[in-house]
This record gives C-alpha cells, sequence and structure tokens, in this order.
C-alpha cells in the first residue's frame, strides 16, 4: 500500500523534580554525613538523590545531576532544600542517546559525596517507546545532526499524545490531524501534560518500517521541514501497527 502524510505545525520542560522526604529520626548514634545515590531511570526522567543522615543540625542540602563529557562535565539540574536528616531528588528528561551521568550531593556545612557514573538513556531504560518508535527517533535525529541541529529528546509526554492518535487512526481508519474525539494535535500534546511554546506534527500511514515512513516523510518539504526545525528540543513518535499508522510531535518550551 502505497505511503500517506501529512504535516502541521502550530506557535503556542526539562521537567524538574524536588522531593524532600520526612526527616527521620535514627535509633542509633551515627556520623552526619551526605551521600549521593546513582542516577536512575523512571518514565523516560533521570532521577538523581541526595541525602542528609544521621545529623542532628541543620543544612542546606544540595543535589546535582551531571553528566560526562568531554572537557568540563555540565550540570543538567540542581536542587536543594535545608534539612536536618533528610533527602531531595532532582529530575531531567534523559535523551534517546546513552550518556553517562552521576549525582553530586554537598551540604552547606562542606560535606559532599559523588556516585558512580552510570550509562543510561531512554531507549534502554525508559521504557515508554518500542523499538520500532526509538528507531524513528534515532533515524530523525541522524537527519538533524547532518543540518547542524541538537539531537531531540524522546519525551515521554509527547510519546503518550503521539501513541493515541496513531492508535486512534489505526483503530478508526481516519488518517487526519483531528483526532476522532474532536481534538487537535496541539489539543492532544497539552493533554498529555507538556508545555510548549511551538509545536508541530507530522502523521503517515502505510509504511511497513521506520526506515520507510522517514524517507517519505524526508522526501515531502513540510514534513522535512518539522524534521529539521532546529529551535524544536523533544519529541515524541508513536506506532501502531494497524495502517501501520505513524505519528510525530514535535515541540520546544
Amino acid at each position: 500500500m502505497r505511503g500517506q502524510l501529512q504535516a502541521l505545525i502550530c506557535l503556542g520542560s526539562l521537567a524538574a523534580f524536588s522531593f524532600p522526604a520526612p526527616a527521620a529520626q535514627a535509633a542509633t548514634a551515627q556520623a552526619c554525613r551526605v551521600i549521593a545515590a546513582k542516577p536512575v531511570v523512571t518514565k523516560g526522567v533521570v532521577r538523581g538523590t541526595a541525602t542528609r543522615t544521621g545529623c542532628t543540625d541543620q543544612a542546606r542540602l544540595r543535589v546535582r545531576i551531571q553528566v560526562v563529557a568531554s572537557g568540563p562535565d555540565r550540570v543538567l539540574k540542581s536542587g536543594s532544600k535545608t534539612v536536618g536528616t533528610g533527602r531531595i531528588t532532582a529530575g531531567v528528561q534523559c535523551s534517546p542517546t546513552p550518556r553517562s551521568y552521576y549525582v553530586v550531593a554537598v551540604d552547606s556545612k562542606g560535606r559532599s559525596s559523588r556516585s558512580r557514573p552510570v550509562r543510561l538513556s531512554c531507549a534502554s531504560g525508559g521504557g515508554f517507546a518500542s523499538s520500532i518508535e526509538t528507531e524513528v527517533v534515532r533515524l530523525t535525529n541522524q537527519a538533524r545532526a547532518k543540518k547542524g541541529c541538537r539531537p531531540l529528546i524522546h519525551d515521554p509526554r509527547l510519546h503518550l499524545a503521539a501513541e493515541r492518535h496513531s492508535a486512534d487512526m489505526g483503530t478508526s481508519g481516519r488518517f487526519t490531524h483531528n483526532s476522532s474525539n474532536g481534538r487537535t494535535f496541539d489539543q492532544r500534546i497539552k493533554a498529555a501534560g507538556f508545555s510548549f511554546s511551538s509545536a508541530a506534527e507530522n502523521i503517515a500511514t502505510g509504511q511497513p518500517t521506520a526506515a520507510a515512513v522517514m524517507r517519505d516523510w524526508l522526501k515531502s518539504s513540510g514534513h522535512r521541514a518539522n524534521i529539521l526545525n532546529c529551535s524544536f528540543t523533544h519529541i515524541g513518535v508513536g506506532h501502531n501497527a494497524k495502517g501501520p499508522s505513524w505519528t510525530q510531535d514535535f515541540a520546544a518550551h
């Protein structure tokens, strides 16, 4: 079956989290110390936790999520809170490209700790995207790299919006940017919880593989413009076997 394409663009984060836990009283006396837990990925977010334990005094505890880079390592997210014994967690959207992250914990009394680096990615640790959806993201970023654009982050909220629309097109047999419930693509993105300043959507049906749909999108000027728009920072890809149906949602905060 011959593939079909449609594209739209509309003008209108990294999400960060801080979850201080209740202070816990130690059953036995212990030295005050600061601990940086190794980072983990949950639902597409790299999370790092700093803990201050065995402390009777109050101090400002700071957590930083850093990524190993050529040259100075970059701080991707940080947060702080005044605690006695307690913890703080920060989170940042992970990249589909594997990267080495680590966590640094430090308090205002000079205590510090650093976790070991852990290699993480949305594709391997997020668990929200299929292998074929992840491949579309990889091919999209490959095309963007040739133009000098930064890679897009596969965001779980945009993925949800795209996945729902591909499922809707596959189930209903419709081929349109409007869902069967009447929602437009920008409304679907907002409903999934992603706040944006600009957004766009590519849809397609009939292409059997990620390579095939990307090839068709890149041959079309409108779809290609969305893919190669360097101002976009995030992407969500949804695939449904019926059709097959494909959706790419792009956005920037």
